[in-house]
């Protein structure tokens, strides 16, 4: 009977009622570079990142793994300037923490993100459902954007 109990926890730990990723991007001064975070439930980047592969994926400290991530995440997450679509970032790898992945990029510009169209659809492929909430900061300037079905690609002002 405990292992029953213990199952059904693990089964409802695992479960949450949304899918959602929290970003932001955040302009250093001192770099001149924007800075970007991206935090995704672990379980459910797992099922995106099994559905990308083709095949069962595990999260581990490997060429690999960061290469299948990089890979994924230039997927969905792009820019887009004068109606040409681009990944001017770079990729600066990934950790994970607790139960969440983070992604962390970074595009080497002193310029204004106004105007540039953002993409960010990851895990859309495999969640109907997700949304992705990015917040862009330069100085005291902040704004939050909603990325969802019909809406993954925003202009930024």
């Amino acid at each position: 009977m405990n292992g029953f109990i213990f199952l059904l926890h693990l089964l409802f730990v695992s479960l949450h009622p949304f899918h959602s990723s929290v970003g932001e991007c955040i302009y250093n001064e001192k770099e001149h570079v924007w800075e970007i975070s991206i935090r995704l439930f672990q379980d459910d980047f797992e099922v995106g990142m099994s559905a990308f592969t083709g095949s069962p994926f595990k999260l581990k400290d490997s060429e690999q793994v960061k290469d299948q991530i990089e890979q994924y995440t230039r997927q969905h997450i792009g820019v887009q300037v004068n109606q040409k679509l681009t990944t001017p970032y770079r990729f600066l790898g990934w950790e994970p923490v607790g139960d969440v992945v983070w992604i962390y990029l970074e595009i080497p510009s002193s310029q204004d993100l106004r105007g540039v169209y953002l993409e960010n659809s990851l895990l859309s492929e495999s969640f109907p459902d997700q949304t992705n909430l990015w917040q862009v900061a330069r100085g005291t300037t902040k704004k939050s954007y909603l990325f969802q079905k019909s809406k993954w690609v925003q202009p930024l002002d």
